[in-house]
């Protein structure tokens, strides 16, 4: 069954998505607009969240709202192991020398060569499209904030598309992503502003009898959220494209892809990594904040004097400044004791026995184990331990929690990426049958900082076991090489290396001597 859109506004989405706005505003720190405790102290005028309420608020507020955002460091921390493991995107098929010769039919897909070229000639059109896709999606740069945003938001959006603009890939967060009741088909819905009016645009991709049909629609919103359908011309030429409608024969299911966290049956679409840690991280910023009030008021010394002293200095100030009020310091110099032999007594609060951090710890150690997330990562940003270099393998030990999460999510990305990659290159064939359709091959790097020199003995070992190949293993040393570069030194290492046939090994490899049959060069016999 389609969706009837009659009315699109934030009780629509959150019926679909939930509280998605809300673990946004969780993860950024907007922690003042969404916990009820910080919104009645600043209401009152005890603390103020400057970067929120602007400093004017703030005039006769010494206390800040403190913060300790654990809810940035949960999403943020698988994003950067899986991040920094995507290497380049490569091919899984061999050269093809008739693909490469039907290169220039492709000329509309391929914006000029980008890596599998030698003088702007391509040598391998499959490869060429592939990097041409990265670089129109501009990948190297998306996968940390697809990670975030997947976390925080509980799913993440993929679409291939194919216009002025070439083949690419664009990632969008879940909140435009409403599927049909059916499985058979999707509605993205965008609240766009146009020639300053408000509408929705709906991009739907439904399967019917065999085939995928693809279909714009533009609604335009009224005060109320309320939908009214634009007809068909005025449509196309509000959103700029030549026709609504598009059919692609023999496509059984759509190029949209969806990506869940945690996906259950009960959340289909997935959670956010934070839910349910709302309640502790209010709980970590309010005893942090009450630490700061009770500081605020209690740690400033003060000075306590007799009753007798506090006289004696009144009646300076009187007679000094008109003003009894007015003490000087200077008058504490001459004094007398009293009865007990004390004159005046400095009083302060001791600081060390304000509030309780040990329960913020423990809240921050719930969170954690929750959410699967590694102590020790957090212990990264926050020391430096001992200060001894750790190698590979202490470190997987010390983020093992983690890194489990990571490389789930890690295979996860990978099949998501791979299945909109495939979608990409079935548009390209549609445009030019020389494009083969595929999964092209992520080349992945490790999850955790080790040392180049571990990275070479790694790899050389797993090539002399003959557990990977040449190739892989020059890619895998040399992770951010260009393909030219690779290409070349895999050359240049075969080159280097002296083959083994018949003759040579009956009679050993050739020598110089052995090329001129033992004589010297004017012809005469070697004389032994």
């Amino acid at each position: 069954m389609t969706i009837k859109w009659e009315k699109f506004d934030e009780e629509v989405i959150k019926k679909t998505h939930g509280e998605v706005y809300f673990y946004r505003d969780l993860y950024e720190g907007n922690h003042s607009q969404i916990f009820s405790r910080a919104k009645r102290l600043i209401e009152k005028g005890e603390i103020v969240d400057e970067i929120i309420y602007g400093t004017k608020r703030a005039q006769n507020v010494q206390t800040p709202y403190i913060m300790a955002n654990v809810s940035k460091l949960i999403p943020e921390i698988p994003a950067m192991l899986v991040s920094r493991s995507i290497g380049n995107i490569t091919t899984s098929l061999e050269r093809d020398e008739e693909q490469n010769d039907h290169a220039d039919h492709a000329d509309h897909l391929i914006d000029g060569p980008t890596g599998c070229a030698v003088n702007d000639e391509i040598l391998n059109l499959q490869q060429e499209l592939i990097r041409q896709i990265e670089l129109n999606s501009n990948l190297t740069f998306e996968h940390w904030g697809n990670i975030v945003q997947h976390q925080v938001d509980g799913g993440l959006v993929g679409v291939p598309w194919l216009d002025e603009r070439g083949l690419r890939i664009d990632f969008k967060s879940r909140d435009v992503y409403y599927p049909h009741d059916d499985g058979l088909g999707v509605d993205l819905a965008y609240d766009r502003e146009i020639e300053g009016d408000e509408y929705l645009h709906v991009y739907r991709e439904r399967v019917e009898k065999g085939d995928l049909v693809t279909e714009h629609s533009l609604y335009k919103l009224n005060e109320s959220k309320r939908t009214e359908l634009v007809d068909e011309e005025s449509a196309k030429e509000l959103l700029g494209i030549e026709e609504l409608e598009t059919t692609f024969v023999g496509r059984g299911r759509p190029f949209v892809m969806y990506w869940p966290n945690e996906k259950t049956f009960m959340n289909p679409l997935g959670v956010s990594c934070l839910k349910n840690q709302e309640g502790k991280q209010d709980e970590i910023n309010w005893t942090l904040t009450r630490n700061a009030l009770t500081f605020e008021r209690n740690g400033k010394p003060r000075i306590a004097v007799s009753k007798e002293i506090m006289t004696a200095l009144q009646d300076k100030a009187f007679e000094r400044y008109g003003d009894e009020s007015r003490i000087d310091h200077r008058d504490l110099e001459i004094t007398t004791f009293d009865e007990q032999g004390k004159a005046l007594e400095v009083i302060q609060i001791d600081i060390t026995k304000i509030g309780d951090i040990q329960w913020v710890r423990d809240l921050m150690k719930m969170m954690f184990i929750e959410t699967k997330t590694s102590e020790k990562a957090v212990d990264f940003y926050m020391d430096t331990g001992s200060g001894a270099a750790q190698s590979g393998v202490a470190k997987f030990y010390d983020l093992f929690l983690s890194l489990i999460k990571a490389e789930q999510m890690q295979s996860e990305y990978i099949y998501f990426l791979k299945q909109l990659l495939e979608n990409a290159l079935w548009l390209a064939n549609q445009e030019d049958s020389a494009v083969i359709i595929e999964q092209p091959e992520v080349i992945l790097k490790s999850m955790i900082p080790i040392s180049r020199k571990e990275i070479i003995e790694e790899n050389v070992m797993a090539y002399e076991k003959g557990a990977q190949s040449l190739e892989t293993t020059i890619r895998r040393i040399n992770p951010h090489a260009s393909e030219d570069w690779i290409l070349e030194e895999l050359a240049r290492i075969e080159e280097g290396m002296l083959g083994d046939d018949t003759s040579s090994l009956l009679s050993g490899r050739s020598t110089l001597m052995n090329l001129l049959d033992n004589r010297k060069a004017d012809g005469n016999p070697v004389e032994e």
